[in-house]
C-alpha cells in the first residue's frame, strides 16, 4: 500500500495534520503572541512584541529570563503539542509506506497523537490567553489554527479507522 491506495479521509488526516504542525511551529517560533504600539507621546512609538521565547522592544531582542510559572507552563504544554504532532506524522506516514509497520497500534497512536497535540495546544493557548488579555497577536493565532487542524486530523482518522478497518 502506497499513498495512492490510501483512502481519501486518511489523506486528508494527514495532510490536516501536517497542516497543523507546520501552522504551530510557525506559531511556536515566532516573537508574536502579543503585540502593542506604546506611544511616548507625538515624538515616538516603540511596538513591543513577546513570543514563548522571546521578546523585542524596537529593533532590540532577547530571550524571556525568569519566565513566570504560567509563563513556563504555556512553554511546556506548546512543547508537548509540538511534539505530539510530530509523532503523529511520523507515525502516519511509516504507517502508510513501511509494509512492515502497517499495524492497527501505529494506526491509532497517530490518531491519538494528533488529538494529544490539539489538546496541549490548546492547554498552552488557554494559559496564555488568560493571563494576557490584551494585543493577542498572529503568532498566537497560528498556534490556535494549528490546534484545530490537529483536532480534526485526529477525528478524521477516527472515523476512517471504523470506515474502513485497517489491516
Amino acid at each position: 500500500m502506497g499513498l495512492g491506495d490510501t483512502p481519501l479521509l486518511f489523506k486528508i488526516a494527514l495532510g490536516c495534520g501536517i497542516a497543523g504542525f507546520l501552522f504551530h511551529l510557525v506559531g511556536l517560533a515566532t516573537p508574536y503572541w502579543t503585540s502593542i504600539t506604546i506611544a511616548g507621546g507625538t515624538i515616538f512609538e516603540v511596538d513591543v512584541h513577546t513570543g514563548l521565547w522571546r521578546g523585542c522592544s524596537g529593533n532590540v531582542c532577547g530571550t524571556v529570563s525568569n519566565p513566570a510559572s504560567w509563563l513556563e507552563a504555556a512553554q511546556a504544554f506548546a512543547i508537548l503539542g509540538f511534539l505530539a504532532g510530530l509523532a503523529a506524522i511520523v507515525l502516519a506516514i511509516l504507517y502508510v509506506f513501511v509494509e512492515q509497520l502497517r499495524k492497527d497500534i501505529f494506526y491509532i497512536v497517530a490518531a491519538v497523537g494528533n488529538l494529544a497535540a490539539a489538546g496541549c495546544i490548546f492547554l498552552a493557548v488557554v494559559i496564555f490567553g488568560s493571563k494576557i488579555t490584551n494585543g493577542l497577536s498572529w503568532s498566537f493565532g497560528l498556534s490556535i489554527v494549528g490546534m484545530i487542524f490537529h483536532g480534526v486530523a485526529g477525528v478524521l482518522m477516527g472515523v476512517n479507522r471504523f470506515q474502513n478497518k485497517p489491516q
